[in-house]
């Protein structure tokens, strides 16, 4: 069993717009509405390939019913706290020259009773899971201490603890020791604290993180693909050329990826070359958080992975 944990999801909205012009009136086509949030699109991709997932984080407002009709089509089992609070709506405007701007909502503020029911649901869950994934941003009401006991307690249970944030709740999750971080190249100089760094720079700095306790640090390149650095050493990855679609949800079907390969005792370099080929099959349409497994396996021996340190 796989458990994903989305403290704050998102009703996704993704639009078409020839132009955005601010402070006149725009007028824009939907092109779709999902219920979203990195841990929900992580459960999303790992349903894909048949596999058990249950779903947890806070959930509420009168957009709650989509997400629990999402939950019942893709087959997710639903282990969402309810909530007071509104859970919040992202829009994504795509312009006629491809470019995205993003409007996020910054989510409700989350009670101290529902704060410590979502702890108690963790536990229950963790205590059976092979993998648990903590994935995003966190609402008002989620602080350090309280993320920092989140992991812990999933750690208690769980051996394998993956945590795909940003900002400060990274630097708690590097301090907290899970099994594997996934930082991208601007997280990683952040933690860096550096405005550039060569790759070679990055691969040092992510394996002295691995020497104070992570065991995999996974940092996403883009366009060049991904480096898996370990304590004992280091692979990287290009991905193959593909027609993209979007590249939305392409980190979160690395997260899901990387569930599978843990729960399946993969080897370093063929747990990269999944992720690789899974994000890449993303990228190929225009739906956020799905792959075509066709796609998934054509492109599996295109990904080239070899060890660098």
């Amino acid at each position: 069993m796989i458990t994903t944990i989305t403290l704050n999801p998102a009703l996704d909205k993704l639009m078409k717009i020839d132009a955005i012009n601010i402070g006149e009136t725009n007028r824009a086509e939907i092109l779709s509405t999902s219920a979203a949030g990195k841990g929900i699109d992580v459960a999303k991709v790992l349903r894909d390939f048949n596999r058990e997932v249950n779903a947890t984080g806070f959930l509420g407002g009168i957009v709650a019913p989509i997400f629990k009709q999402c939950f019942q089509d893709e087959k997710i089992n639903d282990h969402f706290i309810n909530i007071k609070g509104t859970t919040r709506t992202n829009i994504q405007l795509f312009d006629t020259k491809g470019k995205r701007t993003e409007l996020l909502e910054k989510g409700p503020k989350i009670e101290t009773n529902e704060l410590t029911e979502l702890l108690h649901k963790v536990e229950e869950l963790s205590k059976k899971s092979t993998v648990v994934a903590i994935c995003g941003s966190a609402p008002r009401g989620v602080d350090e201490d309280y993320f920092t006991k989140l992991i812990q307690l999933c750690k208690n249970y769980c051996d394998k603890v993956i945590v795909d944030t940003s900002g400060s709740l990274l630097k708690v999750a590097i301090e907290q020791k899970p099994c594997l971080i996934k930082p991208n190249q601007d997280e990683m100089l952040e933690l860096m604290g550096v405005q550039s760094a060569t790759q070679d720079q990055m691969l040092d700095f992510a394996q002295e993180i691995c020497r104070q306790g992570i065991e995999y640090v996974l940092i996403s390149l883009g366009k060049e693909g991904a480096m898996l650095v370990s304590e004992q050493g280091a692979w990287k990855g290009k991905a193959p050329e593909v027609e993209v679609k979007s590249t939305l949800g392409c980190g979160d079907t690395v997260v899901a990826s990387m569930c599978i390969s843990f729960a399946e005792g993969d080897q370093p370099e063929e747990m990269l070359k999944k992720a690789i080929a899974l994000s890449s099959a993303n990228a190929m349409t225009f739906e956020t958080a799905h792959v075509i497994e066709s796609d998934y396996k054509s492109l599996l021996p295109r990904c080239h992975v070899e060890k660098i340190k």
